[in-house]
């Protein structure tokens, strides 16, 4: 497997250079170049430099490792670095050699190409394993020590996923009067664990121990460190889940983090690109209606815009654009509160614009500055939040990605006055669940479930 995979990616990079140099020939056929291409004999050697950095950068990145309990769009973004680490590299050394005429039009068509070719090489390879997988091929036995909270969750999980082609045999417990849970076999006591293994061998082992017996794990370890199937641990952390979790090594160390947001990193550079491209093509698009609305309501007298401090991502403040609702100086005497039905702070216009949320329009500008995503929990007030922060359980935590005009909340009819500890529950799912799919999902319902709604006044 691992061989068909280092010789998947070489054909895609292969690949990816005879569609750019093919396309390099006709744009000099049809004129669109003043220089000629390079011949074969010229950039051959970048051709050959590329195909043995593949599997040298692919295996450094870990890409040739198993990948079961992967997501698919964690491996192609890791692909997609891989591929960028390459490119780059043979870039520099065509640069500082200056042997062959490798123009930057070719090279970019080489990156496009070859990002494509990458992506659906892997992309394919998976939908081939998990039609294999489900189907009882390229599969691999488990046991799970443990039948408590902790173990079932993961047995659950596993047959909720049967594209990672793990089938798990039997749990294995101290578990008295209960031969099987889940119509899964279960073994015991714990005291003969290592003759369970030896007389029903898997190729992994699951330890899955949650309270009262998770101090027995060091010791379980301890013993299974004598067998010969994979040993994988699952630690207890159902308890204190906050967002994602994420395993960093530092030295012999490992640490955990509880608030791993998937925003972060690499995929925070996509998103933000993301967004600027889909808000670039709405401005072009509602310029004209923007105009229309703010030249009605000046006509209405005072300010067009309505700028409040809100908080994003990390807590930092910001001023968010709305078009203005309400009567000029509407919170002087009642400080910041939420509207309520029929409010008399609210302009006739304004009535018109927040029922059909066009008011948030101006947000789109938040968004090109930086202070907002298209699509996030939707930003709150200081104020409010130092209230909420102590009244409801890990609201913090939607801090960790920043704030959006639309949202997974705001999709599924949880706006205004809807109850507050819901929205939060739609929000950290958001966070948790991430992916650019998502966002583009969330984006195409705002139309038709995030715009109208009858909490919003």
């Amino acid at each position: 497997m691992l061989t068909l995979l280092g010789l998947l990616d070489m054909a895609a990079a292969g690949a990816a250079w005879a569609a750019a140099y093919g396309l390099r020939l006709l744009g000099s056929q049809l004129g669109w170049s003043r220089h000629d291409p390079p011949t074969t004999d010229e950039f051959l050697p970048f051709v050959l430099l590329s195909l043995i950095l593949c599997p040298l950068i692919y295996a450094r990145m870990d890409l040739y490792a198993p990948k079961r309990t992967m997501g698919l769009i964690r491996e192609l973004s890791e692909v997609v670095k891989a591929v960028l680490i390459i490119w780059v590299l043979t870039y520099l050394t065509s640069s500082l050699t200056r042997q062959a005429p490798l123009s930057r039009m070719m090279l970019l068509m080489l990156l496009g190409t070859w990002l494509t070719l990458a992506m659906v090489g892997r992309a394919g390879m998976r939908v081939a394993l998990r039609y294999a997988r489900i189907r009882g091929s390229n599969t691999r036995s488990a046991a799970i020590v443990g039948a408590g909270r902790l173990g079932q969750k993961l047995h659950n999980t596993l047959n909720k996923h049967p594209w990672t082609g793990i089938v798990v045999s039997y749990f294995i417990d101290d578990t008295l009067n209960q031969s099987e849970i889940n119509r899964c076999k279960v073994f015991g006591p714990m005291d003969q664990l290592e003759e369970i293994l030896d007389h029903h061998p898997v190729d992994i082992v699951f330890v899955a121990m949650s309270k009262p017996n998770q101090e027995r794990t060091e010791e379980v370890i301890s013993r299974l460190s004598k067998i010969s199937a994979d040993l994988r641990v699952v630690p207890d952390l159902l308890a204190v889940q906050f967002l994602r979790h994420k395993v960093t090594q530092l030295d012999d160390l490992s640490i955990i983090s509880l608030n791993y947001s998937p925003q972060q990193g690499w995929n925070s550079m996509v998103k933000r690109l993301f967004d600027l491209t889909l808000t670039s093509l709405a401005l072009a698009v509602l310029a004209g209606p923007m105009l229309l609305i703010a030249a009605i309501i000046k006509l209405g007298g005072g300010p067009v815009l309505y700028r409040q401090v809100r908080a994003s991502i990390g807590g930092q403040t910001f001023k968010m654009l709305k078009f203005r609702t309400m009567v000029v100086g509407a919170e002087a005497n009642t400080g910041p509160v939420w509207t309520v039905p029929d409010d008399p702070r609210i302009t006739r216009i304004g009535r018109f614009l927040r029922r059909t949320s066009l008011d948030e329009l101006p947000q789109l500008i938040n968004v090109v500055l930086g202070d907002m995503s298209l699509v996030g929990p939707r930003p709150e007030r200081p104020e409010l939040i130092e209230r909420f922060k102590l009244q409801i359980p890990r609201y913090m935590l939607r801090h960790h990605v920043k704030a959006g005009i639309t949202g997974w909340a705001q999709v599924n009819g949880l706006r205004g006055q809807a109850p507050l500890r819901k929205r939060i529950q739609y929000d950290l799912f958001y966070i948790r669940n991430w992916s650019l799919g998502l966002d583009l999902w969330i984006l195409l319902l705002t139309p038709f479930r995030g715009l109208v709604n009858a909490n919003a006044y």
